[in-house]
């Protein structure tokens, strides 16, 4: 035989032989897998290949009813377990929403399931959106990173206290930051009116604590109000109306005192009156010559269309929102 019919011979045995060397130990190993699942059952092979995650989708299988549609959501790295678990859950009707973005946006549609069930590439499980919504603040960066912080003082009113989401991307979220001045422990008690609902906390001596979301992290609410914060030891602090959605802050006053003259101003859109009995006998609040009750601690928030004439002993504010999403704030004057 000549060295030339050789040749082709012999290039084609040095390729099987690279081709045996890379692959080999693969095959090796997939054959050994499946001699290993073969004895199990179909649910234990899934697991021993899938991990946690196929049991907690057949846990979710289970325990949902099957007429109840889910919305799957899911982030858009994990897309491909959001479409196995649209297999797995069969026949459980779902929906996938890539983001949380994208299922609040789909609220106006009557169709939009209400049971969320949040997808990773871990696990499977139904959650309720305020948990999913604060899962992404927490992985996320506050918008104020060098919050501008106030003498020592041990009373606060914050005249707005907000958790609450609009259209994708407004998030608005009060953002806060406290800090124990003196050398005692400083009791702080958080009141979040008009319900009145109360939250303690100690700060050791020399301590911060900050807040991305201080309504929803102290009272397990998305709502909007007002705040008291009252403490035994001097506090440093500051409070930011924050919207996440557009990286847009503006630092609140302390409200520790009534007020109701605020300066003629140009309204833009969505303006609103807010007006608030920060005392705790109730009150009344005169609004163009309207004579309007306000309990203890109560809120009034009406829509305006200009600024009003303002009287009787409360608090009042005026915000409206500017083109770009940002929020402007007429305070009362001093």
């Amino acid at each position: 035989m000549s060295t030339r019919s050789l040749l082709p011979r012999i290039a084609g045995a040095l390729l099987f032989l690279s081709l045996a060397a890379t692959t080999l130990p693969r095959l090796v190993l997939i054959v050994d897998t499946a001699r290993t699942l073969l004895p199990l059952p179909y649910e234990a092979r899934r697991e021993r290949q899938m991990g946690p995650w196929y049991p907690s989708v057949e846990t979710l299988r289970r325990e949902q009813p099957r007429h109840e549609p889910v919305a799957l959501v899911v982030a858009p790295r994990d897309f491909d377990s959001a479409v196995f678990a649209n297999y797995y859950l069969y026949p459980i009707r779902t929906r996938l929403f890539v983001g949380r973005d994208n299922y609040r946006n789909a609220a106006p549609d009557p169709t939009r399931p209400k049971t969320i069930v949040a997808v990773t590439a871990d696990r499977v499980e139904r959650t309720a959106y305020d948990v999913l919504r604060d899962r992404d603040l927490r992985a996320g960066r506050r918008v104020v990173l060098a919050p501008e912080l106030s003498e020592p003082l041990t009373d606060f009113v914050l005249p707005i206290a907000a958790s609450l989401d609009g259209p994708a991307p407004e998030t608005f979220v009060i953002e806060a930051t406290l800090v124990n001045t003196s050398a005692q422990p400083a009791l702080v008690q958080s009141v979040f009116f008009p319900k009145g609902t109360v939250r303690k906390l100690t700060i050791a001596p020399g301590a911060t604590v900050s807040y991305y979301d201080l309504v929803h992290q102290l009272f397990d609410v998305m709502d909007m109000g007002w705040m008291r914060i009252d403490s035994t030891a001097p506090l440093r602090a500051a409070f930011y109306f924050a919207n996440r959605g557009r990286g847009d802050a503006t630092r609140l006053t302390n409200a520790t005192e009534g007020g109701t003259r605020i300066s003629p101003s140009q309204l833009h859109r969505d303006s609103k009156l807010f007006i608030l009995n920060p005392y705790t006998i109730p009150t009344v609040a005169i609004v163009d010559d309207e004579e309007i009750p306000l309990a203890a601690g109560g809120l009034l928030i009406r829509p305006i269309t200009s600024i009003p004439s303002l009287g009787g002993d409360v608090y009042a504010f005026v915000t409206t929102r500017e083109l770009n999403g940002h929020t402007d704030f007429f305070w009362p004057a001093k």
